[in-house]
């Protein structure tokens, strides 16, 4: 626009120097227009094609205008006069040129005025526009605006979220004008995304909690998932640990198979998808589908749940441009108080008087040190963490775009340990008619995670293990510089200094998804829409060890992998309306998904020279590794339809089918069908209600409806070989044999789902109330049992039971008040209780063996009438008179054997609360999220390994070394130091209970009324983690360390990367 302005400029500059012959060529030109009445574009193009003149103009001239002239042969110049004098365009001839320019009247002038609610309370931040142009503003802290240049005749359109927009037209001589906001009362017509479609809020039959993407912002956050944490009722979200990048656990409403992922399904933009490439800026909204009648429509793969993400979409309108920005400073939310050099001296002289030993230190020794190693400060650091994000969006009405992108940088407090994530993001409309549209949308993430060996495994293995158990008397480095070893010592811990300094362990990873769609409208009510997504996942690790490293050669591994995903949906979906009250929806299709993943490894290779090329010349070591490769590929075919039925929204129907057929299941099981029906009663569209002013909304729910799980692998159901090393004619060779597993006649995991809820709003939807209860059911259980040796086989694939998750979940939302202050309030409760119904022969399943050194068990276990994944141990009865642990005995054999264990202990929470609360005044608003688990347990192998040293000489807490058994203090918490053997008991069952402040922030609306270029900007300070009420002794008690998938070891916290507290600030700014 600037550009043409001066050319214009320039042309009329030499157009008065030219000015007489001009008027005078024009006045000598005629043209001939016959019509009286005509629209400047056809004028124009009259000229034009009857004479040499040609038109310069911008888009403010309204080529549609109809003009008056005399008609018939008339000299150019009168016919301008005729079209253009008395108007707001004003003409100029420049040699062969008429150049038009928009003229501002006199009329325009300021308009000033106040934006109110109903109860009289200032509206901050409404957006106030002059319709049909960018002239506009927002109004500031006493909801006052002020418009300059605005046309007699136009028109103020004043909008604000949750109130319903209002227009008004400027009236003459009017220089002042007021508006008063209605809330929206229209909030439940708005409409979320279900499967394959979308649909009205109001019409939900089916259990669907929408989270907007304002919500999903409105704290700083790591992961998509992390943001959602205690947003939607019915829904548990747990990090494995908090190590940056490190994986979450997701489960809606339980778990529900043995095998099987528990993870809900993610579905992205309509394609199933990876959330690790999403950043939480480019979120439109997200559904949470919960009950059979949401999900059933996703067949085989709805067991667990279905997450829709809608990112933001390309939308009509001048360019609009969003930024995000965040700065954070992390910490170790708290540190373990463990013995100091000190301290430590005198527990290992106390610990050899028990055992009539020498006495290590003298009193000399300990008075004369002078130097104690706080490994914990050693190894965490204050790390920080950046945001940034920008969309652009924007388009006319035939072609809509956005384009965005992102950077995260996560520095861990773990030294050395972080992830990067960088992506950008792409969606793009073309209506290439009014029946058809093309779409397409883009996502390329690219993330470097570098890990860090830091939990789990046995007692020293890990960094995190190794750092609390290392002699606060040793440093990190000899005397001469070199790294200390300490894996000479009985419990070989690594160095955790050199260990995060000189081992690698990179993770790279490259992530595409990309889907275009074509929708055919022929006729009112039907559309047609074919769509394809492809996703690539690359991924590869880097393992490096350098020669630095205490007793290193130098090792070096390379893994790669790939997974291309392949899915087309197409579907038709009629609308139809009849009969006024009557509407009808009826959506059918199919869909078909492939999934292929190869993987290599170069095994470890040992035996460098140099640490110059690390990774990046294998052929370097003199001691080569083992490659490995695998392969694996998966296809689903199905089919599906849905029916809704509304009559005059008041009685709403719902049914659906999905049939699914799939590569992984046997010749004869391979297609599973999955049908629902829900029914809904909207109560206050009944005449006897429609009168109770408070009551918005009032609707009763029902539904049922079967989902299923694959829960198996590829090949599962097929007889595979295996390789092994045998002997022929006296030569080792690597022969082919059966697997140890026989594979039978399987079928689908099928969980049936009963959905029973109700959905209240009051007084003009200021208080809203959504309710459930459920109770589904979990059949044909899949999971290995052991075979008889004659079979040839060790074990066997098979069905083997079911299992039901039962449950009541509640949502309150409301603003408490509404004037000058704002006070939101949003609470939701969540209770499951899981039940193992049946399993084969009535034989509990346990789960993985933990072991730490110190303790080699199983823990978790499946029991017929128990929940899932309880723990399984020893009780402990006291001490006997040494002061070492007894055991209960369970039986009449006096031993203690396996025979006397017994259930010490259960993961699942009891119920989940989480409150958010915000308070506004003036563009200030104070928020504050706080979660809570009740009930739940959890197994401390951490606990466990600091608590007992067994002989190691290992650092301990400073609990245990001031409350252990003496003579003097035969009841204390803590045995006698000397005991050296220990059982998988209920001594480390902690109750896992908390309260956690998770996030809390301070945010400002700056006003932006008088800036040209801003059109909204938030500035805030926050801080997570600020603070935890728990009884749980050790880091964190929100930590699940072998969570995750089908694993059933849940609970347990072994050596955990902590979670960090963090402080942050950011600005949000729009233009």
């Amino acid at each position: 626009m600037l550009k043409l302005k001066q050319i214009l400029c320039s042309i009329l500059v030499l157009g008065s120097l030219l000015s007489s012959p001009s008027l005078w060529a024009q006045k000598e030109t005629k043209v001939n227009i016959a019509a009286r009445q005509i629209s400047l574009k056809n004028l124009i193009q009259a000229v034009e094609k009857q004479t040499d003149y040609t038109f310069v103009f911008d888009n403010s001239i309204p080529l549609s205008r109809i003009v008056s002239l005399k008609g018939g042969s008339q000299y150019l110049s009168d016919v301008l006069k005729q079209a253009f004098d008395k108007s707001d365009i004003a003409y100029e001839i420049v040699g062969k040129q008429i150049v038009l320019q928009k003229v501002q009247t006199k009329t325009n002038r300021t308009i000033s005025g106040v934006v109110k609610d109903e109860q009289g309370e200032a509206v901050i931040g409404a957006s106030v526009l002059v319709k049909g142009t960018t002239n506009g503003t927002v109004t500031d802290f006493n909801g006052k605006f002020e418009l300059q240049n605005v046309p007699e005749s136009a028109t103020i359109d004043v909008t604000f979220i949750g109130y319903a927009p209002q227009s008004k037209k400027v009236v003459a001589g009017v220089r002042s004008m007021n508006f008063v906001l209605e809330e929206d009362t229209e909030t439940l017509d708005e409409v979320v995304v279900v499967g394959y479609g979308v649909q009205r809020k109001r019409d939900l039959s089916g259990s669907i909690a929408s989270v907007k993407g304002d919500i999903i912002t409105e704290y700083a956050n790591t992961s998509v998932a992390s943001a959602l944490q205690g947003r939607v009722s019915g829904v548990q979200i747990q990090q494995t640990n908090g190590q940056p990048g490190a994986g979450i656990q997701v489960r809606v409403r339980g778990s529900n198979s043995i095998r099987g992922d528990n993870e809900p399904l993610w579905i992205i933009n309509g394609f199933p998808g990876d959330i690790n490439m999403i950043n939480t800026a480019d979120i439109e909204s997200v559904e949470v589908m919960k009950d059979a009648s949401a999900t059933a429509i996703y067949g085989s793969r709805g067991a667990n749940g279905v997450i829709l993400i809608t990112t933001k979409q390309a939308k009509e309108g001048k360019i609009t441009v969003e930024y995000n920005a965040s700065f954070g400073v992390q910490s170790l939310a708290k540190e373990l108080e463990l013995l100091d050099a000190w301290e430590y001296m005198s527990y290992l002289n106390e610990k050899a008087a028990i055992n009539n030993q020498p006495t290590i230190y003298t009193d000399e020794e300990i008075k004369s040190t002078r130097h104690s190693t706080n490994w914990q400060r050693e190894l965490f650091r204050n790390a920080l963490v950046t945001d940034h994000s920008v969309n652009v969006s924007g388009g006319t009405e035939k072609v809509q775009g956005t384009l965005g992108a992102s950077y995260f940088d996560q520095q861990g407090i773990v030294k050395e340990s972080g992830y990067k994530r960088m992506s950008i993001r792409s969606s793009l409309n073309y209506h290439i008619s009014k029946y058809v549209t093309v779409s397409s949308n883009l996502i390329f993430s690219r993330s470097n995670h570098n890990q860090m060996n830091s939990q789990g495994g046995s007692r020293g293995t890990s960094v995190i293990g190794s750092t609390l158990i290392l002699p606060p008397t040793a440093t990190p480095h000899y005397d001469d510089g070199t790294w200390n070893d300490f894996q000479t010592q009985p419990i070989a811990p690594v160095n955790p200094l050199a260990y995060v300094k000189e081992v690698d362990n990179k993770w790279y990873a490259n992530r595409i998804m990309a889907n275009a769609s074509l929708t055919i409208k022929p006729i009112d009510g039907l559309s047609i829409q074919l769509s394809a997504n492809v996703n690539n996942n690359q991924n590869r690790k880097d393992y490096y060890k350098s020669l630095q490293y205490p007793n290193s050669q130098g090792a070096a591994s390379i893994t790669f992998g790939e997974t291309v995903g392949i899915t087309s949906n197409n579907i038709i979906t009629y609308n139809k309306s009849f009969l006024k009250k009557h509407h009808l929806s009826v959506m059918g299709g199919f869909t078909y998904e492939q999934s292929t993943s190869k993987t290599a490894g170069t095994g470890t290779a040992e035996g460098f020279l140099s640490d110059v090329t690390e990774t990046y010349d294998m052929d370097a070591a003199t001691v080569k590794g083992l490659p490995t490769s695998s392969y694996s590929d998966w296809r689903l075919f199905s089919f599906l339809g849905r029916v809704n039925y509304n009559y005059a929204d008041r009685y709403l129907l719902t049914a659906s089918l999905r049939a699914d057929g799939s590569s992984r299941y046997s010749k004869g099981n391979k297609w599973g069908y999955f049908p629902s029906a829900a029914a809904a009663w909207r109560l206050s569209q009944e005449s006897f209600w429609r009168d109770v002013e408070w009551l918005s909304d009032l609707k009763f729910r029902l539904s049922y409806g079967v989902t299923g799980s694959t829960a198996i692998s590829p090949y599962s159901t097929q007889n595979t070989l295996r390789t092994e090393n045998v002997v022929f004619d006296k030569n080792t060779t690597v022969a082919y044999v059966p697997s140890d597993t026989y594979t039978g006649d399987l079928k689908w995991e099928t969980t049936s789902q009963f959905n029973v809820g109700v959905d209240l709003s009051l007084f003009n939807n200021r208080l809203r109330m959504t309710a459930d209860y459920y109770r589904k059911k979990t059949t044909d259980l899949l999971n290995n049992v052991e075979m008889p040796r004659s079979s040839g086989y060790t074990t066997a694939l098979r069905n083997i039971g079911s299992i039901r998750n039962s449950g009541f979940e509640l949502q309150l939302d409301g603003r408490i008040i509404d004037r000058a202050v704002k006070w939101d309030l949003g609470v939701n409760f969540s209770l499951n209780r899981s039940k193992v119904l049946v399993l084969s022969e009535d034989k509990d399943i346990f789960g993985g063996e933990l072991d730490n050194t110190i303790l080699k068990d199983q823990l978790n276990l499946m029991r017929v009438g128990e929940p899932m994944y309880v723990f399984y141990g020893y009780v402990e009865d006291g001490y006997d008179e040494n002061g070492h642990i007894v055991y209960k005995n369970m039986d009449d054999d006096p031993a203690i054997t396996a025979a006397d264990k017994t259930i010490i202990g259960d993961p699942n929470p009891d119920f989940l609360v989480n409150l958010t609360t915000a308070v506004s005044y003036k563009g200030f608003t104070l928020s504050a999220f706080f979660q809570s688990s009740i009930g739940n347990d959890i197994y401390s192998l951490s606990m466990a390994a600091q608590a007992y040293d067994y002989g190691y000489n290992g650092n301990t807490l400073r609990e245990v070394y001031y409350n252990h058994w003496t003579p003097e203090n035969p009841t204390a918490k803590y045995p006698n130091l000397d005991q050296t053997s220990y059982k998988m008991s209920d001594r480390f069952v902690y109750d896992g209970s908390f309260v956690r402040l998770k996030n809390l922030e301070l945010a400002y609306d700056v006003p932006c009324a008088r800036s040209k270029f801003i059109k909204r900007a938030r500035v805030y300070v926050s801080a997570q983690n600020l603070f935890t009420i728990t009884s749980y002794p050790f880091w964190d008690p929100d930590i699940n360390a072998n969570g995750g998938g089908s694993s059933m070891i849940q609970g347990v916290d072994s050596y955990c990367y902590p979670s960090a507290r963090t402080y942050t600030i950011g600005c949000r700014l729009t233009f």
